[in-house]
């Protein structure tokens, strides 16, 4: 039986765990930084051959990876397409092509987050006290070259700007939904109702649990 590959080390300690789906819609919430945890913690990954495997994980928004720990090592994983789930500290990632989406809704309409970042470094004084910025293709590239963007905390000058995005999954396809106007996109027999719904509570793009409801309301409509 092929395990996925790991840069560098192959993880090795397995255990019986099982990931359960239902009719019924799960939800979950994941913070923002450069990290999706403040710290690594022990995941639980779950490959297509149904082998169940145990390491330090954490999701890099950066360079959307998913990274392990190990003596002290920060690796990425590789061949994600082998994987089935990761839960991590309770939340849920598949993988998407290259990267992981995480899970936040489970249902007849699923709703998945792409969790990412892009780094911005303080550049050169500029005119009237203030400072010009690097691009965050460029400040990524250094992150890299100098072996930070791996690191828990990235280097004082540098700082991150949210650039997630949510995902319907309708008939096998994967919508935007990070707006109103993509939401009624993807349902526009329900245009009304939707209109409705985040009239009444405020829906808020930007914040998970608002788009959570919004997601689970579309699914009983």
């Amino acid at each position: 039986m092929k395990k996925p590959n790991f840069r560098i080390l192959i993880l090795s300690v397995s255990i019986i765990f099982s990931v359960f789906y239902s009719d019924n819609l799960v939800v979950a919430q994941s913070d923002t930084s450069h990290y999706v945890l403040p710290e690594f913690t022990i995941a639980t990954v779950k490959l297509k051959t149904g082998v169940v495997e145990k390491a330090m994980m954490n999701y890099n928004m950066l360079t959307e990876e998913m990274i392990f720990q190990k003596s002290g090592m920060m690796l990425a994983l590789d061949s994600i397409s082998k994987v089935d789930t990761i839960n991590l500290d309770g939340q849920l990632f598949v993988p998407h092509d290259k990267i992981f989406y995480e899970v936040l809704v489970i249902g007849h309409y699923s709703l998945f987050k792409q969790n990412k970042c892009n780094p911005l470094a303080a550049g050169v004084p500029s005119g009237y006290g203030g400072r010009t910025e690097t691009g965050a293709a460029k400040s990524r590239t250094m992150l890299l070259d100098m072996g930070r963007a791996y690191k828990l905390k990235l280097p004082d000058e540098i700082h991150v700007v949210p650039d997630s995005h949510f995902w319907i999954l309708k008939d096998g396809l994967y919508q935007k939904a990070n707006t109103l106007r993509q939401v009624i996109k993807i349902f526009p027999a329900r245009e009304k109702e939707i209109k409705q719904f985040v009239r009444k509570n405020r829906t808020d793009f930007l914040i998970n649990q608002d788009v959570v409801n919004l997601v689970v309301f579309c699914n009983k409509i």
